[in-house]
């Protein structure tokens, strides 16, 4: 039986490097639970071990702004390069660079180019099956925050109803009360029990509101024109605050069917939310857009921001970050309840220390 050739075996040592690389790069992305940053970073230490001098190899990853290197490039290299295509768009590109040392280095081989567009393949699947994890999971919590909001609707829905009948007695009897007596002490005290019973009566409003079961008297409003009067509501508290609004709106009327009134409250109590998480000097953008048939509402903060442990929990009722006494945990709440009956959608972006975004889309026309 004849001996192989040295080129013969020296052409099976690299179609075996290359397989090991590919299979060390298939179980990375089968095993590793790591986030996807540093699974493309292990990913891109172990190209080098491929290709033909890779001492002399340093792999390059980039991915939309994100980038990895195994290693320190020279001043001087030579470099080959696949663009990572994910869903028919171009994200970025795997290279591939072999540094100038003394002499130059050597010519990159034709089943090398191959590997590379191969590779690219196959970081291109590792991202896109990572991405479609992470929409899937962020789908699925949606799923969950609504029918959680959807539970509790019920809930407080039931709770409004059952406290308004006691309220209106207390109400009741407690002026008839103040009306019949002529003792100052017992003014006093029934003045007392009509502002509880009032403050009370406020709380079963916005219970209401957050289960949809406040009626509605829908018009056609300019949206604009609400957000231009909330501003001016809160003009001094913003002077105070030391807060600047930043407000950008289409050169012409958005008209929109709404409830007047209870879409103020929205921007209103987004704006409050707002302005008590920015520090002074710091500004507040509101941005109204048209599209077609529906428009989309942006109060954007640079304040301290939302954590992630909690931002799926701001939309309960009396759920509240503020210190005691500062609120009563149902500004969101309401909001997310009219939103709801305007058929609409909220959604809050958020990164700690460095603010958030509320975004709230709402279709111009409705017909139930």
């Amino acid at each position: 039986m004849p001996e192989a050739s040295p080129d013969a075996v020296h052409a099976l040592q690299e179609r075996i490097k290359e397989l090991s690389c590919l299979y060390e790069i298939s179980n990375i992305a089968a095993t590793s639970t790591a986030p996807l940053p540093e699974k493309l970073q292990e990913v891109t230490q172990a190209l080098p071990k491929a290709w033909q001098h890779p001492s002399r190899a340093v792999a390059a990853l980039q991915l939309d702004d994100q980038h990895y290197r195994s290693g320190v490039l020279a001043l001087r290299y030579e470099s080959q390069q696949h663009p990572i295509i994910i869903r028919g768009q171009e994200r970025g590109s795997l290279a591939m660079h072999y540094n100038h040392k003394e002499n130059p280095p050597p010519p990159f081989l034709h089943e090398e180019a191959l590997l590379l567009k191969t590779l690219a393949q196959e970081i291109a699947g590792i991202i896109e099956r990572d991405e479609q994890k992470a929409r899937e999971t962020l789908l699925r919590r949606k799923f969950e925050q609504a029918d959680r909001l959807s539970i509790l609707g019920e809930i407080t829905a039931g709770i409004a109803h059952e406290m308004n009948t006691p309220l209106g007695n207390i109400l009741g009897f407690a002026q008839l009360i103040q009306d019949r007596t002529d003792d100052q002490q017992v003014e006093q005290d029934v003045e007392k029990i009509i502002n509880s019973s009032m403050h009370a009566r406020e709380v079963v409003k916005k219970l209401m509101f957050f289960s949809c079961e406040i009626p509605q008297q829908k018009h056609l409003v300019d949206v604009g024109l609400l957000i231009e009067e909330a501003l001016q509501l809160l003009r001094v508290t913003f002077e105070q605050a030391k807060v600047v609004p930043r407000v950008s709106m289409p050169g012409q009327p958005v008209l929109a069917q709404a409830d007047p009134i209870q879409l103020t409250q929205v921007v209103f109590n987004l704006l409050i939310n707002a302005l008590h998480a920015s520090k002074a000097g710091q500004e507040i953008w509101l941005t109204l857009i048209q599209n077609q048939d529906q428009m989309t509402l942006r109060i954007q903060d640079f304040g301290h921001g939302i954590e992630p442990d909690i931002r799926e929990r701001i939309f309960e009722p009396f759920f509240s970050t503020k210190a005691p006494g500062d609120g009563s945990g149902l500004g969101l709440s309401v909001v997310h309840g009219i939103i709801k009956t305007h058929h609409g959608q909220i959604d809050v972006d958020s990164q700690p220390g460095q603010g958030t975004c509320f975004t709230i889309r709402l279709p111009l026309t409705y017909e139930p």
